[in-house]
Parts: structure tokens; sequence; C-alpha cells
């Protein structure tokens, strides 16, 4: 009725009908067909390839439990698929923001994402080239807390520690875990003013594995060597502005507007690795100047006016 509406006639029209009218009933389908598609709408059901393996988090988690061989209690093998040998951990912190210096408790509080990678070859399932049908796993939240082993990190000079952020881990068909968390954490940092207002400080965050030493764990800056003591990338940081100071690692010397990276420092004490990420910063001398000295001097003048 509505077509025949649209062609000029009414829904009675079937004996007196004209060419005219037919010849647009007749090309009507095709102008149905031709309709542009929203580009909002969804489209149709897509064939999906066959593919064998977990589709989602919930079904890896029942594929692995149902091999029998994972224990999460265990550290990952180390390259030769024994226990022989310690289990690799590289950390990176991704530096977002410096909140504040406490220049008198020498104390300074950043925020980031805390990002660590290791290799458990427990984990690993077929990828798409080998007929599974995902080639990586990611769990955000607490999808993979208490499910899988993690290296039992803990920041050595820490004061206090907010994991209230966001959390993912990505776990690759070959095994290899990348966690990422975000936090923010305050440090001891001891802080030098006997160059004041030039002077320049270095801010050290010192991590360790809290119950495996070098036997079982060895923790090293991403892309580091180990045995070195400096190498790897242990932060990396955007641009990060601040009136009072200027951050990166010749900082008192040129101020690092375009972000910076710094590597890694490994030290071996008692048989534990200690990874020291750190990042240098340096006062702005101009603004300590305009800001505190200046209004001091004219306070003082204003203050000796009374004995002239």
């Amino acid at each position: 009725q509505a077509a025949l509406a649209f062609m000029g006639g009414t829904p009675h029209m079937s004996e007196g009908m004209s060419h005219r009218h037919l010849f647009a009933f007749a090309f009507l389908p095709c102008w149905v067909a031709a309709a542009p598609v929203d580009p909002g709408s969804c489209p149709g059901a897509m064939p999906v390839p066959s593919c064998t393996g977990p589709t989602s988090v919930e079904e890896y988690w029942a594929w692995l439990r149902g091999q029998g061989q994972y224990d999460k209690s265990k550290r990952p093998p180390c390259g030769n698929t024994t226990f022989a040998g310690p289990t690799t951990v590289e950390v990176q912190l991704y530096l977002t923001q410096v909140n504040a210096v406490d220049q008198k408790l020498g104390q300074i509080t950043v925020n980031g994402y805390f990002r660590s990678w290791w290799n458990d070859p427990r984990l690993a399932f077929n990828s798409t080239e080998q007929g599974g049908c995902l080639d990586s796993i990611s769990m955000a939240g607490s999808e993979s807390v208490g499910q899988l082993w993690e290296p039992d990190l803990y920041f050595d000079n820490l004061v206090t520690l907010n994991k209230e952020g966001g959390r993912l881990v990505q776990i690759d068909s070959s095994g290899s875990v990348w966690k990422s968390e975000q936090l923010t954490l305050t440090v001891k940092s001891p802080i030098n003013l006997g160059k004041l207002p030039y002077d320049n400080h270095t801010a050290e965050i010192v991590l360790a594995s809290y119950s495996q030493d070098i036997k079982r764990i060895r923790v090293i800056p991403k892309g580091g060597v180990i045995g070195e003591e400096y190498s790897g990338v242990g932060i990396v940081a955007p641009q990060l502005t601040s009136s009072v100071w200027s951050f990166g690692p010749e900082a008192e010397k040129e101020d690092k507007e375009k972000g910076f990276e710094t590597p890694g420092r490994v030290e071996i004490r008692s048989s534990w690795d200690y990874l020291s990420l750190q990042f240098g910063y340096a006062r702005r001398p101009k603004y300590f100047v305009d800001q505190v000295i200046i209004p001091s001097l004219l306070f003082l003048m204003v203050s000796y006016i009374q004995f002239w």
C-alpha cells in the first residue's frame, strides 16, 4: 500500500493500473536495495573463522586449569624450561607526573604506570597462525588477581603507596607476560640545599624482590643486561612541567621539555638484586629569586625606613 501511494495510486488500483505504475513498482526493489546503509547501524553477522582454543579470559583460565600443569605458587622456569636458573623480571616506570617535592622531609611523590615483564612458558597457547583463536589475552582490573604467578616486588625506600588506579595484564601466545599498574608513591629522596637556589637533585626509587634472591629471580630494567650496573631503560617520562623545578637527566644544564628516558641501576646486596630507578631535577633559580629573594629584600628595606 505504501508503495502504491508513493507511485500516485491507491491500494485498489489492481485492474486499471497504468504502465507507468507497473514500471515504477518493478523498479522499487532496486531502489530500496540501492539505498545507502546507515554507517551507525550494526552490520549483520560476519562469518566466524574456525579456530580452536580459548576465546575469552574465562575460557583461558578453564583451559589452563584443564592442563593440570600450572602451579601459581611456583616461579616460571628459566630459558631452558627448567628451574636450574633464575627467572628474569624486567621493570620500568612510566612517569606521568611529579606531584610534590617535600624539601623539609626529603621526600618526593610521583604518579605513573609501574610496568613489569617476564616469560612463563607454562602460560603459552596456540596463536592464530597455529590455529588458535587469539594472539594474546588481556585482563583488566581484578581478572588476573590471584590467578597467576607474579614477582613479589616491593619499594625499598617507600613512604606511602596508592594502587587504586587501573591494572592490566596481557599474556601473549608465547607465554610472555606484561603487567601495568597505575600508582602514586612517595619515596625518601635526600635533598641537599647547599647550593640553593642553584641546587639540583636526583630522585631515586629503589625496588627489589621481597623473598627471591638472585638464584631465583633477577630484577633488571626494561631491555637491561644481567651483570651490568647501568643498562636498559628504567624510567620513561613525557613532557613534565613545573614552575619550580625542571626535570631530566641533566636538568641543571637544560630544560627537558620533550620528555626523557633514564637507564636503570642494579646493585647486588647480600645476594639480592636492588634496582634503582633515577631521574634528575633542578630548581628554576629565576622562580626562587622572583618569589623569595626579591620580596625578602624589599621587606628588609621597608623595615629599615623607620631609622632613616
